[in-house]
C-alpha cells in the first residue's frame, strides 16, 4: 500500500498542486498614469422593518416533527420500577454490617422510586381516559 488511510479519519482528497505566479496573467502596462480618487460615500440604508413572526411555516413544522422523532425518550417508568426492586432486594442481600447502616436509606429509596413509578402509571391512565372521552 502506497498511502494507507488512517483508521477513523477522513482522508484528504488528492489535489493537483497549485500553480505558481507564472500562471497568473499579467496585464499590459497602460500608457497613462493611474489617478487615485477618494471613493464616494454611500449613505447607509435604514434597516428593513422586521415583520412580526407569523404562524410557523410547513418547513418549521416539519423540522419540529423531525426533531421530536429523533429525540431519545427515557423510559422513566421502567427505570423507577427497576430501581425500587433493586433497592428492595439490596436491603435483603447486603451483609448485616452494611445493612444496619443503610437499611432505612434503602427502604426510603425503594419506596420513593415505587411511588414515582406508580404516579407515572396513574398519569398515563388518566391521559388515556381523557383521550378516549374525546
Amino acid at each position: 500500500m502506497v498511502n494507507p488511510r488512517p483508521f477513523g479519519r477522513r482522508g484528504s482528497p488528492q489535489r493537483p498542486p497549485r500553480r505558481g505566479a507564472e500562471a497568473v496573467p499579467v496585464a499590459a502596462p497602460s500608457a497613462r498614469p493611474i489617478r487615485l480618487e477618494a471613493a464616494p460615500e454611500i449613505a447607509a440604508e435604514p434597516a428593513l422593518p422586521v415583520a412580526p413572526k407569523s404562524a410557523p411555516s410547513a418547513f418549521d413544522e416539519e423540522l419540529l416533527a423531525w426533531k421530536q422523532a429523533r429525540k431519545r425518550q427515557i423510559p422513566w417508568g421502567a427505570l423507577s420500577l427497576m430501581a425500587s426492586l433493586c433497592f428492595g432486594i439490596a436491603s435483603f442481600v447486603l451483609p448485616d454490617s452494611i445493612n444496619n447502616m443503610v437499611n432505612l436509606l434503602l427502604y426510603a429509596l425503594s419506596a420513593m422510586s415505587f411511588w414515582v413509578w406508580f404516579s407515572k402509571r396513574r398519569e398515563k391512565r388518566r391521559a388515556k381516559a381523557q383521550n378516549a372521552r374525546r
